[in-house]
């Protein structure tokens, strides 16, 4: 799970990096925030790398790296604390943007206090690195990652982008998580799904 820098001593930013009921530290609100004020930078600190360095590849096994809407990839310093240590909830109160460095924006009313939480949007494949869900939403779906099989990229086909299948199983699996999505405003992450599943059906068996 998320690796943890050292906390700063004092800082000016409108937040703070605590220890979290959900996971390890996090981040909170130290004023109130409305829908689209941005709260904090992704990383304060942080390598940039093109996606093709080995590098990259590698860093990204601490699922802490963030891919620009650029092509590059932010590698957070963990020594300053940033966005980088939003926890996810399956009822988030901000949204992470890759927009040049990257940004932590209110998108539901946050009050003073409140744990700042993003949706991560992980996508996994076969099971491997599901991950729990701690975060104590109502709704919460018991899981951080949305995990495809290869018997889900053999029953679907890509259609223009679009996920397209004949499969009932599939389809309600699919259709659910697209509207779970939907409802909290995190409808792009389809698109990873998408992909994931175009990756898995061009995949030979036995890799």
């Amino acid at each position: 799970m998320k690796n943890r820098g050292r906390k700063a001593m004092f800082s000016l930013l409108p937040v703070e990096f605590r220890q979290s009921a959900i996971e390890g530290r996090g981040v909170f609100a130290k004023k109130a925030f409305s829908p689209g004020e941005i709260i904090v930078v992704y990383a304060p600190k942080h390598e940039r790398l093109a996606a093709d360095d080995p590098r990259a590849t590698e860093a990204a096994a601490t699922r802490l790296t963030l891919f620009t809407q650029d092509g590059y990839v932010l590698v957070p310093d963990q020594s300053a604390p940033g966005g980088w240590l939003c926890n996810h909830s399956c009822a988030p109160n901000a949204a992470l943007f890759s927009s040049g460095d990257g940004r932590v924006q209110c998108t539901r009313p946050i009050a003073r206090g409140d744990e700042v939480t993003i949706f991560y949007g992980w996508v996994t494949c076969n099971g491997e690195g599901s991950a729990p869900c701690r975060c104590g939403a109502p709704a919460c779906r018991g899981a951080i990652n949305f995990d495809v099989s290869d018997e889900d990229a053999a029953n679907v086909r890509i259609e223009n982008g679009q996920l397209v299948t004949t499969n009932t199983r599939v389809r309600a699996k699919l259709e659910e998580y697209a509207e779970f999505l939907q409802s909290i405003g995190q409808e792009h992450v389809q698109r990873t799904v998408a992909t994931t599943l175009a990756r898995l059906k061009d995949q030979p068996k036995g890799v």
